[in-house]
C-alpha cells in the first residue's frame, strides 16, 4: 500500500471513531487483525457489537468510497467479525456490519461522510 494510502485511510478511521462516539457508539477496539485481514472499528451501539468497515477516498474522482465495499468485501468483514467473537467474551451479543464512507478534499476537508447501518 503507498505511504499516502495509508495516511488517507488511517485519517479517514480516526473521523470515523469520532463520528461514530459523537453519536454515542462506544469504541471497543481499533485495526482488529489477523492473518486473514483486518476490522477497522469494533464498537458498540448500546447492546449491540457492530463491525465498521471504513473506505476514505480523495476527491470524488473513480466513484465514491461505499461502492468499493462490494459482496467480497463484505463476506471478508463477516469472516473476520466471526473469528473475533470466537476470541472475545461477547459470543452471545447481537452484531451489525455498518459502513463509513469519507470523502477527503485534496487539502484532506472532510467532503462527505456517510454512515450506513446493519449493511450485512
Amino acid at each position: 500500500m503507498k505511504i499516502n494510502n495509508k495516511k488517507t485511510g488511517n485519517r479517514g478511521e480516526e473521523l470515523a471513531s469520532e463520528y461514530l462516539q459523537k453519536k454515542g457508539y462506544r469504541i471497543e477496539e481499533r485495526n482488529f487483525r489477523t492473518r486473514f485481514g483486518e476490522l477497522d472499528i469494533i464498537c458498540w451501539d448500546g447492546e449491540i457489537l457492530v463491525f465498521v468497515e471504513v473506505k476514505t477516498k480523495i476527491g470524488h474522482d473513480f466513484g465514491e468510497p461505499e461502492e468499493m465495499v462490494n459482496k467480497g468485501k463484505l463476506f471478508q468483514v463477516k469472516r473476520m467479525a466471526e473469528l473475533y467473537l470466537l476470541q472475545s467474551t461477547f459470543k452471545e451479543s447481537p452484531c451489525r456490519v455498518d459502513v463509513v464512507a469519507i470523502v477527503l478534499s485534496s487539502n484532506g476537508e472532510v467532503e462527505k461522510l456517510e454512515h450506513y447501518e446493519a449493511v450485512y
